[in-house]
């Protein structure tokens, strides 16, 4: 199958395979014979598109048609929640981002079973580039069917359509159509062509927990800090006065809350409802204002929560209409960097402190990253983190507007995300998740690195997010079941 043929979707990311611990673990599948019906249904749907009448006599795939501001949207993932629905299982936390699918019942494995899903090019942060049904599995072989697929460049999601797959290997890593096999999903529950209806296992919801590392290296230890279900990314920002901002990706909406500097939490409090999001970041600004940066059909909005808590409401940043994931990042002076990711390549765009915008500049043409982080430094210099490969590469751009280049900075092979921050002290942390265990790397103000060093072991950590207080603290923030 040619390259072109699986659609690098909005609501899918990153090029790295990794094995987090539920891949090591595996996940509840559902009976044999409830997969023989979910691949059945999938196959009675082969050569519709995101507006045909589907196999059930209705019109599209949830909203393949018109989730895209009433045009076809990226709809792999709204076919295989559609297909898992019609045979009566679960879908609850599951949205037209593939990615919704990577923390569902007990997240990914590496055993696949007909029915299960099988996700692409999975980031651990809420984005995965596609994702479909598996149905048939061999000695060491899987075959798909998967919406979205084999489109025009150009009209991808009006033109693509439902497709099978050739068999091909089933192995985590294999590369099929462009795309790494990053592991397979179990549906909860359902019922069989028989009527036989399998009883549901428990989706265990992610909640995010705070952990604290004070200025003088201790840990605190994690903390509940938000027991919502269904939250599929956080991100941190912390304020000048001390205030740790907590913000949440839930179903396409974004919630905010506040750690107050006396410890106190506000609560999670909606901050944007479009409920089409399907990445976030956010940061806070020298003047006490905070960027929240959303990710939409891949294109990017920027929205400020001023000082005094109003908000000014979601602008256009960038109409690309292809980026997978952003990350903001504040400088010293007032600038912010809005940092793209789009296929595989990083773009870097800067909102100067008067609030005009410079435009998206190729900062990493490599065409293999996966996942990004970026910070600003106490020097006026940025910190981009990469992802590719499972390793992590550390680029500057110095005050100046040079870029430095990317230079490996853990070479482990099996990070699935990376988190940076910046201390007041010049110090840089690199937070890394790997295997659902989270790992702290310093790099010293003189350019050392300490090393990494386990930061929570508890091996059920799906997503990271962590930011430097002006006290010198650091907060660590994890998604986790």
């Amino acid at each position: 199958m040619p390259k072109t043929s699986i659609r690098r979707t909005a609501a899918l990311t990153t090029a790295a395979a990794f094995l987090p611990v539920s891949l090591a673990l595996g996940a509840s599948p559902a009976s044999a014979s409830v997969g023989t019906s979910i691949a059945a249904t999938a196959a009675a749907n082969l050569g519709k598109g995101a507006c045909s009448t589907n196999s059930a006599g209705g019109t599209a795939y949830y909203s393949s048609c018109t989730g895209n501001g009433g045009s076809p949207e990226a709809w792999c993932a709204d076919f295989a929640k559609w297909v898992w629905a019609q045979n009566g299982v679960d879908v609850r936390g599951l949205t037209p981002a593939a990615g919704s699918f990577g923390t569902y019942n007990g997240g990914l494995h590496s055993t696949p079973q007909v029915g299960d899903a099988v996700l692409y090019n999975y980031n651990y942060n809420g984005y995965a580039d596609h994702v479909a049904i598996v149905t048939a599995v061999g000695n060491g072989t899987i075959t798909t069917i998967g919406g979205n697929e084999g489109g025009v460049s150009g009209n991808w999601s009006a033109t693509s359509r439902v497709k099978q797959s050739a068999t091909h290997s089933s192995a985590i890593g294999y590369s099929w159509g462009g795309q790494r096999i990053s592991g397979y999903v179990s549906p909860s529950g359902g019922t069989d062509a028989g009527g036989t209806t399998t009883a549901p296992t428990p989706v265990a919801p992610n909640h995010v927990y705070d952990n604290v590392r004070f200025s003088n290296g201790n840990w605190q230890g994690a903390a509940l800090a938000d027991a919502g279900a269904d939250v599929s990314q956080v991100v941190t920002a912390a304020l000048p006065n001390g205030d740790l901002h907590v913000v949440t990706l839930s179903n396409g909406k974004v919630y905010d809350n506040v750690r107050f500097s006396n410890g106190s939490w506000q609560g999670a409090a909606l901050a944007d409802g479009a409920g089409t999001i399907t990445s976030i970041a956010a940061v806070g600004m020298p003047n006490g204002d905070m960027h929240l940066a959303t990710v939409s059909n891949g294109n990017v909005y920027d929205n400020v929560r001023f000082a005094n808590g109003s908000w000014q409401g979601a602008a256009l940043a960038d109409a690309g209409g292809k980026v997978a994931q952003a990350a903001v990042a504040a400088l010293p002076n007032g600038d912010m960097h809005l940092v793209t990711l789009s296929s595989g390549k990083v773009y870097d765009n800067v909102r100067f402190a008067n609030g005009s915008w410079q435009g998206a500049a190729l900062a990493d043409d490599s065409g293999k990253v996966g996942a990004i982080s970026v910070a600003g430094m106490p020097n006026g210099d940025m910190h981009l983190a990469t992802v590719s490969d499972r390793n992590v590469y550390d680029n500057v751009r110095f005050a100046n507007g040079s870029w430095q280049g990317a230079a490996l900075a853990d070479a482990g092979g099996a990070v699935g995300q990376a988190a940076i921050t910046a201390l007041p002290n010049g110090d840089l942390h690199l937070v890394t998740l790997s295997n659902g265990k989270v790992y702290d790397n310093v790099r010293f103000s003189n350019g050392n690195w300490q090393g990494a060093a386990v930061a929570d072991d508890s091996g059920k950590v799906n997503a990271i997010a962590a930011t430097g207080m002006p006290n010198g603290d650091m907060h660590l923030n994890t998604l986790a079941n």
